[in-house]
């Protein structure tokens, strides 16, 4: 994970630094739009960004010479409001439920990314173990082997300070500090798996920023760049002992890798980094890592294997939030598996306990930004869900699923934050010393040179705080132990069944077998904010045969109950689309077939499709503006009418998308404006009628305008008659 901010969740950084703005706490806000490749795909290490309790959209302001380090903060007061929920219950003390895995194996990877580890204990962080005793570092990273996880993942920046060496932030995470944090790893008896971003800062699909030594190089150069400096690192580990399992040669390389773009460089860079990791450690895996596992992961893997990279396991990153389904997760890596004879892991997950921000710094997950808790409760129990159905996902791909790696989850505050204490100032202010000096936030002022759009403007602090696996003040969350608990399960005393959970709707055409689309289980809510997959029964639906909306019922059972009557009704919606008239109107074919597409900006992708597996996608860095056109001869006389489904952002106020229907036998035509207005926020605009007779031609024209980094999705594009 590395800083990703993007337009379609609309990410706003909130972070107030400067002496000048810290009585007043304001917060700065940020978005931008992701590359090219994935404009509108969320990434993982979104950092730097948050929406959550943000008014401001200000930069900030020099903060290196108004703060000052290692300022003492009694935080007392402020831990006693942010470490309980709102029944004034410990978030430390929530107990978690957890299903057995079965057949799990013993050496499935269960691994945390603890990074940020150093520069927290540097600041004065002091973590706690379950009885609530402070622990040194070699007691945290054996807290961690006793909870179950097997695996630390560290990511590795090539050169992350200034001229001066001052620390760029995010961990200041050079092969020094990666060495220290695998000796603890390696003495309490796990494995390593080291995360090389190849940039002096943070590498993911919104940017992949070339070494500053690297620069002006070309690709020959950097591919010898590239190999001697992973050889010379590996090297370093295996020196001073620590144990590496597994090595990624690059983070969330959608984009590109080390400053370049092309998948033909990017490879050469890959197969340069796999031949040292060979090298050095001739029994580690070799993994390449990409970032969205709705995108045609593929169409990637081919590219690898037609260019002959050298590599192990295919891994992707996975946050619920934004990444789908767990279906789609297990359906695509199995693909990937299946096909290539690959091994497939999830490199990055993560979940929220608390919509709470510790820092001062908004988080990545607020209120009103990444909440939506339908799936899994924003609590310890949901962070526990997630841990555990992440691995089984992973794990029912086969035995080529071989593991699973939590993001972050001890990157908790300095000092605990809390606006309504009387020294809320002082803490935010030295926090801001510690993200400066320390480099305990995401990015520091020093990091301005290197990155200026981004670091240069919203430097600061920690998003994850809320997401990680110990609360703000340092004591463990009963969700750690989850690593441990899905090989034999976990109780919890006095769970009761509340009911089960509103589904989501399904969409179907008309003619379509319901009952492919229709879930087999639902979400069911016990006592403890614990939700369980339970199976379901729908009523008879056989009357449903036209197009329309509809309501059916189902019974939900009680899987964890003897008692045969303790069941739930729930009910879902069914959307059936009418028989559309164009050719490929929801783009499954995979490609543009049946379409003319003219302009700049779209394409045919997987990414934030409304169903199926693909859609027209659009963005572009400069103005977006295309048409999609198709003609229908009409077969029957009557009144024909269009519509489609659209998502986007970052349009602009000047935005126009139509869809038009033309009878171009008779000159007339109706149309239907919408606008995008975020992410997965789907409108279906629908034309009014438009009489034709059998043999007129009529044309559907999708038009869309919008401003520079404008994104979305459009599906199912329907011509039909009534």
């Amino acid at each position: 994970m590395v800083k990703k901010l993007t337009s379609k969740i609309s990410f706003l950084l909130a972070i107030s630094l400067s002496a000048l703005s810290l009585s007043a706490c304001s917060n700065n806000n940020s978005s931008q739009s992701e590359n090219g490749a994935s404009a509108s795909s969320a990434s993982t290490e979104s950092i730097s960004a948050s929406s959550a309790d943000t008014d401001s959209s200000s930069s900030n302001e020099d903060i290196s010479d108004n703060t000052t380090s290692d300022i003492a903060i009694d935080d007392t007061e402020a831990i006693e409001i942010k470490t309980v929920d709102s029944n004034g219950d410990y978030y430390k003390d929530k107990q978690v439920y957890v299903q057995k895995i079965d057949g799990l194996s013993e050496d499935f990877m269960r691994g945390v990314d603890i990074s940020s580890f150093l520069s927290e204990i540097e600041s004065g962080v002091v973590f706690k173990d379950y009885e609530g005793n402070d622990i040194d570092s070699q007691g945290f990273f054996d807290l961690l082997a006793d909870s179950g996880v097997n695996y630390v993942r560290i990511r590795v920046w090539n050169d992350p300070y200034d001229e001066n060496g001052n620390g760029y932030g995010g961990g200041n995470c050079d092969i020094d500090r990666a060495i220290s944090m695998g000796e603890y790893a390696t003495n309490a008896g796990m494995k390593v798996y080291i995360d090389y971003h190849y940039s002096d800062f943070w590498a993911d699909p919104n940017k992949q920023m070339c070494p500053k030594v690297w620069e002006g190089m070309s690709i020959s150069e950097k591919e010898t760049a590239l190999y001697d400096y992973t050889k010379e690192s590996l090297e370093k580990l295996k020196d001073a002992g620590v144990d590496v399992g597994l090595v990624a040669v690059g983070n969330e390389t959608d984009s590109g890798m080390a400053g370049v773009t092309s998948n033909s460089e990017k490879c050469k860079l890959y197969s340069a980094g796999s031949k040292a990791v060979r090298e050095v450690f001739p029994d580690a895996y070799v993994a390449v890592h990409y970032s969205n596992p709705q995108r045609d992961y593929m169409e990637i893997a081919k590219m690898l294997d037609d260019t002959g990279v050298d590599y192990d396991v295919f891994a992707t990153s996975y946050y619920p939030y934004w990444h789908g389904t767990l279906e789609n997760l297990t359906d695509t890596l199995k693909n990937v598996a299946d096909t290539y004879g690959k091994k497939v892991m999830v490199a990055e997950t993560s979940w929220a306990y608390t919509l709470d921000d510790g820092d001062g710094s908004g988080n990545t997950v607020g209120k009103g930004s990444n909440d939506d808790s339908s799936e899994y409760s924003i609590s310890v129990q949901g962070q526990s869900e997630v841990i555990r159905n992440v691995i089984k996902a992973v794990a029912d791909v086969g035995d080529a699923g071989i593991g699973m790696f939590y993001w972050e989850p001890a990157w908790i505050p300095v000092n605990v934050y809390a606006d309504t204490t009387d020294n809320a100032s002082d803490t935010l202010k030295a926090n801001s010393a510690a993200w400066e000096k320390y480099g305990a936030g995401w990015a520091s002022s020093y990091a301005s040179v290197y990155d200026p759009d981004d670091a240069g403007q919203y430097y600061g602090g920690s998003s994850w705080d809320n997401q990680a696996l110990f609360d703000f003040a340092g004591y463990p969350l009963y969700s750690l132990k989850t690593f441990g608990y899905v090989y034999e399960g976990n109780e919890v005393e006095g769970m009761e069944f509340e009911g089960a959970l509103t589904p989501s709707g399904i969409t179907v055409s008309l003619g379509e077998d319901i009952s492919l689309y229709l879930p087999k289980t639902v979400k069911g809510e016990y006592t403890g904010d614990v939700r369980l997959d339970l199976p379901v029964e729908w009523d008879d639906y056989s009357n449903i045969k036209e197009f329309g909306e509809y309501k059916l019922f189902g019974t939900v059972t009680d899987i964890l109950s003897d008692e045969e009557d303790n069941t739930s009704r729930v009910i879902i919606k069914i959307t059936v689309l009418p028989e559309s008239l164009l050719e490929n109107s929801d783009f499954e074919t995979g490609d543009d077939s049946g379409w003319h597409l003219e302009g700049n900006g779209p394409w045919v992708d997987t990414e934030d499709v409304y169903r199926g597996e693909y859609g027209l996608h659009f963005w572009s860095q400069t103005a977006v503006e295309f048409t999609a056109t198709q003609t229908y001869t009409a077969i029957d006389s009557g009144n024909y009418t269009a519509s489609m489904m659209i998502q986007g952002g970052d349009a602009g106020d000047d935005q126009v998308i139509t869809i038009t229907v033309t009878n171009e036998t008779k000159g007339t035509s109706v149309t239907a404006e919408t606008k995008v207005t975020g992410w997965l926020e789907w409108t279906n605009p629908t034309t009014d009628v438009i009489e034709a007779d059998a043999g007129d031609i009529l044309t559907v024209t999708i038009y869309v305008k919008g401003a520079s980094g404008a994104w979305g999705t459009i599906d199912d594009a329907y011509l039909y008659i009534e």
